[in-house]
């Protein structure tokens, strides 16, 4: 039998929060579309706590609000030696409610071609899968996808229904049914392990991380709130973790030249040195070493991004610093730039028309709009612009 705390699984939340076209139709009953994402992240997050529950450690891909790159998600879970990986996604078929009967539904797992691994570990999550609540069931297809096909180990991509049918797309903002899936899954994954599942109510196996000498020494320095970025230039990377500790069982990502946390919440005295305690702009909280020859703070407080990228804007000013840039999609004739992310409580600065290009630094969630806000470089400083009116380019 598998010990747990030995391995490690990828945890993938498909597409971003402001991805162009991943969304319901309008639903009348709430007013609004559902994001793809606001379902991915969930079941992600709790199919985290679950395995975590279990013993397992577990690795995000994509820890940001934008779409991270395909590439970029297999690259860090294979570089940092994942066991197994589960993308979680929700399918979509012409983007459009046909009514009771008419539209696509059901959940499905794809797998690479041949992959006898990838089958076994589809076969595990789709027992529970379809004890859980009534949907058709589609099968494991066989596709070639860059989640199954570039990661290294068994991998499985699940669709867990139908945006464009109105029944499951409820489902997809339903609590229960979020966690249902996650449950699900992680029992599948601890079957293909051979790790006894621990049901939330009766304790177990849950990691610990090791007693260390914690300290907080926020008050030394005035850091609070502001950006940190590596600047170490190993190809490697520098890492970062889940706990306030070095230990490598609780490493949970690696941070490449220039990418950092947007916002330091406090410096630790950690095992004998330092780290700081940072957040990413999904509320993740992580632990970085605090080391002057590996990480640098940035002037000013950031409060979007995640793992931001390097820039060519002002980055050694310590101004915004831009991650890619977006393309002004869905208005008429030009979008509204924002001073603060809050589409009815805000001073418009300008506009920018539709079809031009302006630099991110990320994206936030704010106030009075369900597709969050592109958080925009404007005359040199932060500025905002609502999710549904920007295409997202990294660099």
């Amino acid at each position: 039998m598998a010990k747990a705390s030995e391995l490690l699984i990828a945890l993938d939340d498909g597409h971003g929060i402001g991805t162009a076209g991943k969304r319901t139709p309008f639903i009348k009953s709430i007013g609004r579309q559902i994001h793809e994402n606001e379902f991915n992240e969930k079941v992600t997050l709790y199919l985290k706590a679950e395995l975590e529950r279990c013993g397992f450690r577990t690795l995000l891909t994509a820890p940001t609000d934008e779409d991270t790159p395909l590439k970029a998600r297999t690259g860090i879970a294979n570089s940092m030696g994942a066991h197994a990986l589960v993308s979680n996604h929700y399918n979509a078929f012409d983007g459009k409610f046909d009514g009771p009967g008419k539209d696509s539904e059901g959940h499905s797992l794809h797998i690479y071609f041949n992959d006898v691994n990838d089958r076994r570990l589809a076969e595990a999550i789709a027992k529970y899968l379809r004890q859980g609540t009534k949907q058709v069931y589609r099968g494991i297809i066989e596709q070639n996808l860059h989640m199954t096909r570039e990661f290294n180990g068994p991998a499985v991509l699940v669709e867990n229904g139908f945006m464009d049918n109105e029944r499951e797309a409820l489902l997809m903002i339903n609590e229960d049914f979020q966690r249902e899936t996650a449950r699900e899954q992680a029992r599948g994954i601890c079957d293909f392990f051979g790790v006894p599942y621990v049901a939330a109510t009766s304790g177990g196996n849950v990691v610990i991380p090791p007693k260390t000498d914690v300290k907080d020494v926020s008050t030394s320095e005035n850091f609070t709130g502001k950006r940190v970025e590596s600047i170490y230039k190993g190809s490697e990377g520098l890492d970062f973790y889940s706990r306030p500790t070095f230990n490598d069982a609780f490493r949970a990502g690696i941070l490449k030249y220039q990418y950092g946390f947007p916002t330091i919440l406090r410096k630790l005295k950690v095992e004998g040195a330092y780290m700081y305690e940072v957040k990413n702009s999904r509320g993740h909280v992580y632990y970085v070493t605090a080391a002057p020859e590996f990480v640098r703070v940035e002037g000013i407080s950031q409060s979007s991004g995640g793992q931001v990228s390097p820039s060519t804007s002002n980055s050694s000013s310590g101004g915004p610093i831009a991650v890619g840039k977006i393309s002004i999609i869905g208005v008429a004739d030009a979008a509204i730039i924002q001073d603060r992310p809050d589409r009815l409580n805000s001073k418009d600065l300008g506009t920018i028309a539709k079809g031009r290009t302006i630099e991110v630094t990320g994206s936030v969630r704010g106030n009075n709009s369900s597709s969050g806000y592109w958080e925009v470089i404007y005359n040199g400083k932060r500025a905002y612009i609502t999710g549904e009116f920007g295409r997202y380019q990294s660099y």
